[in-house]
């Protein structure tokens, strides 16, 4: 079940991705709720469905409904813009130096522990829009990373628990300005600011929901610049897998519902520029595309 914020005009909706097109999942639920007579809130948006205790059985009801009725035709919807699969989480954390390969060719050994870190919130951006390079950098690196999204609070979580909060996985391009990442790194702050500029932290285009992938931990994962591979890898080859994240970022801060964890990169890392398009893609979740521009002067 591919899920996706969607837009058409000043019109804002759930879909969902069937064989490649899209229907309004909106609608069909308020239609759900008016032939089956109940009151029922309206979701305009994915953030809006973690009011529900369990997310997968709500939306497969519906879901059976609209195609027991055939009413895939009367919901489709052609080329809405797709938004971030959630727009405004109240952080994204992510972790470093999470592949062997890529810790080493930055330098390190792996981490006897999970190192992790905030990019801003501002930093997210939808699906093909543009990567901003601003003018005063001298290298911005993309960095492919699964995205667990989180279903409720999180507090203090063991590992043998820690899947039951997550709600899906999306794609996550980590941008980072890499040159001032090893400027940080002398005054031992290297990762929230050179992580956190505006447009740096794309991410979709789908929410995939942790039902449809029982092991995240077998996907291939890979990005593209200007179609040749850069990074390509396995999330088996996660150092720390994602239940023994949740539970050691739980145990350090309180995870809310809707929360992004970006699990870390593979080796590849290697610079972008102005007029590159970079593909990201992750098995069974699907392809994140954005072109990178020079700031405006």
């Amino acid at each position: 079940m591919k899920l996706a914020n969607c837009q058409i005009g000043e019109k804002r909706f759930i879909g969902i991705n069937f064989n490649g097109k899209f229907i309004d999942l909106s609608k069909g639920i308020e239609i759900y709720s008016l032939i089956n007579e109940r009151e029922e809130r309206r979701f305009y948006k994915i953030e809006d469905l973690l009011v529900l205790d369990n997310v997968f059985k709500y939306l497969e009801e519906r879901i059976d409904f609209i195609q027991t009725h055939k009413l895939e035709a009367l919901l489709s919807i052609d080329s809405p813009k797709i938004l971030p699969p959630i727009i405004k989480p109240s952080k994204i954390v992510a972790l470093g130096r999470n592949y062997l390969e890529h810790a080493r060719e930055t330098g390190y050994e792996a981490p006897k522990e999970p190192i992790f870190f905030s990019k801003a919130t501002s930093s997210i951006i939808a699906p093909e829009e543009a990567i901003i390079y601003p003018n005063w950098l001298t290298r911005v690196d993309p960095e492919v990373e699964l995205g667990v999204i989180i279903g409720r609070r999180a507090k203090k979580v063991s590992k043998e628990k820690a899947l039951e909060y997550v709600l899906g996985y999306t794609i996550v391009n980590d941008v980072t300005a890499r040159d001032m990442q090893a400027e940080d790194l002398k005054i031992a702050s290297p990762w929230f600011r050179s992580k956190s500029l505006d447009t740096f932290c794309p991410m979709g285009p789908f929410l995939v929901l942790k039902e449809y992938i029982p092991d995240p931990h077998s996907l291939n994962i890979e990005l593209k610049v200007n179609g040749e591979i850069r990074q390509k890898d396995n999330t088996r080859n996660l150092i720390f897998k994602i239940p023994e994240i949740i539970s050691f970022i739980s145990m350090h801060m309180t995870l809310d519902a809707g929360d992004i964890i970006a699990t870390g990169t593979p080796s590849g890392i290697a610079p972008i520029h102005p007029g590159d398009i970079i593909e990201a893609s992750i098995e069974k979740i699907g392809h994140l595309k954005n072109r990178v521009v020079r700031e405006e002067e």
